[in-house]
């Protein structure tokens, strides 16, 4: 089904502009207009309102009194996204930091659980470690900051497969991981 949304200011993401509405169709935006086309439903913003591209966040730990990597489940990355939107962020990669070896893959179960919820707002996942430099970790706890395993990559390459376009983030210190790993991963997505 169509739907007009019309009635206040559009921000296009270069300008604003006040004489035109959006077309969307099944969550995709299809035209800027100035009228509604014919068979289209209408809905009439506050004019105080503005109308704006949702915004995507690739570093998010928490939200809603949610911390991912307290509740690494498909139910606390759905909530974070929920407490997020309402300021606007309309899709975000749930991050998990440096922990406990086996907790990652828990993270990552639940990030792709919470991908498949269509509107969930949940699009794929932040791995930030735990493959980082021991003396440049910031707020990440040493005893849980390691060299990849031949385990860790094979689990890393077959991630992009499990979420829709294949939307997963890996923060990594480079000098400590070997230059061949890299590029596989990186062209594994």
């Amino acid at each position: 089904m169509r739907t007009f949304f019309h009635g206040c200011p559009v921000f296009t993401g270069k300008r604003t502009v006040t004489d035109a509405g959006v077309l969307v169709e099944d969550g995709r935006v299809l035209d800027l207009a100035p009228q509604p086309p014919a068979g289209a439903a209408e809905v009439v913003l506050a004019p105080d309102s503005l109308l704006a591209p949702g915004f995507v966040d690739t570093q998010v730990n928490g939200g809603g009194g949610v911390l991912f990597n307290e509740t690494p489940t498909a139910a606390g990355a759905l909530a974070i996204a929920a407490a997020h939107r309402r300021f606007g962020t309309t899709a975000l990669l749930p991050t998990f930091i440096t922990d406990a070896a086996g907790k990652w893959r828990l993270a990552v179960d639940a990030a792709a659980e919470a991908a498949r919820v269509p509107g969930g707002g949940v699009i794929g996942i932040h791995l930030e470690g735990p493959f980082l430099n021991k003396e440049r970790r910031g707020v990440h706890e040493a005893a849980y900051v390691r060299a990849p395993t031949d385990e860790d990559i094979a689990f890393l390459l077959g991630l992009p497969a499990r979420f829709p376009g294949g939307r997963v983030l890996l923060t990594l210190a480079p000098e400590v991981v070997d230059d061949g790993i890299l590029a596989r991963l990186a062209d594994a997505g």
